[in-house]
């Protein structure tokens, strides 16, 4: 499995309880075995299924990071765009009441093949996975939860106003959203890692984007931006928090995480660097939310502490 980035890279309690848990899960998965079944399947490089894999063992971490506090508290938790499954199949390994939601839609078909794949490895979870698009839930067919939960998921969701709209309908009344995704505020496309301007996307594609890119992932995105989140969920009548200080701590991510790094090379990786080693530090520890990306927001319904 890939290396991941060292645990005093957070601070929460909960999540340094099971981060060694899920890394445990993590190792019991054959990923060598996996990519080559599905590379037979479905015609793909087994190189290009270790690399997914890879990435979303990786990214496993930080969904439970961003929502390991909440999961006590929870009687009824969603992932939305839970991708491979891997942290709703360890959840519900370690009696969490999850469920994961995953349409893979939007450039992410072969999920669909290497997620069964590893769910077949885990026959024994009963993880109940939804396929509807999050903007179709509805309370008389799927009930309420008290977590919702993303990891770069939201830019993927074509309409993602209605999808907030239909997770604010499901979410119990004292429930906690939680999403993480980049904010297109600033002109930066992480998926890729080259500049992105919202307004000018098809002149950013032609002189940015590599001639192999998949473009199915890039027709999917949406280049959400905060100041647009807020303007929703104001709207809507929802209460929206964002997370301070999340450009420093990508730029830490980027620093210690090779993963991640390896995502993130050249002009950002340079700048991540110095970012963590200068006195510059703190001042990028204060830009505030609408400046900086990724963001992670917090959803409640109005007038709920």
């Amino acid at each position: 499995m890939a290396k991941v980035y060292p645990a005093n890279a957070f601070m929460n309690p909960d999540y340094l309880t099971l981060k060694p848990k899920l890394l445990e899960f993590l190792d019991q998965i054959p990923f060598d075995a996996i990519a080559l079944q599905v590379a037979f399947d479905t015609g793909k490089p087994a190189g290009e299924i270790s690399s997914l894999l890879n990435t979303y063992a990786n990214e496993s971490l930080v969904s439970l990071e961003l929502v390991a506090k909440r999961l006590a508290s929870a009687e009824r938790i969603l992932e939305v765009g839970a991708g491979l499954c891997l942290l709703s199949l360890f959840l519900k390994q370690q009696g969490y009441p999850v469920i994961a939601l995953e349409p893979a839609l939007g450039g992410y078909g072969l999920f669909d093949q290497t997620k069964d794949a590893i769910r077949d490895h885990f026959s024994n979870i009963s993880l109940e996975v939804l396929t509807a698009p999050a903007q179709e839930l509805t309370v008389n067919e799927h009930g309420c939860f008290d977590l919702i939960f993303s990891n770069n998921v939201m830019e993927h969701i074509p309409d993602w106003p209605s999808a907030i709209s239909a997770m604010a309908a499901v979410l119990s009344e004292h429930g906690t959203m939680v999403h993480a995704c980049p904010n297109y505020t600033i002109p930066y496309e992480p998926h890729y890692g080259i500049p992105v301007f919202r307004h000018f996307r098809g002149l950013s594609a032609r002189l940015f984007l590599p001639s192999d890119a998949d473009t199915e992932i890039w027709n999917s995105l949406n280049l959400i931006t905060c100041s647009q989140v807020k303007r929703i969920c104001r709207a809507q009548n929802l209460t929206c928090d964002f997370e301070k200080s999340l450009l420093y701590k990508a730029f830490q991510r980027v620093h210690e995480d090779p993963v991640f790094q390896k995502r993130h090379q050249g002009m950002i990786s340079t700048v991540a660097n110095l970012a963590v080693k200068t006195p510059f530090r703190q001042l990028i520890r204060n830009i505030p939310a609408c400046l900086s990306t990724p963001m992670i927001f917090e959803i409640r319904h109005s007038g709920v502490i």
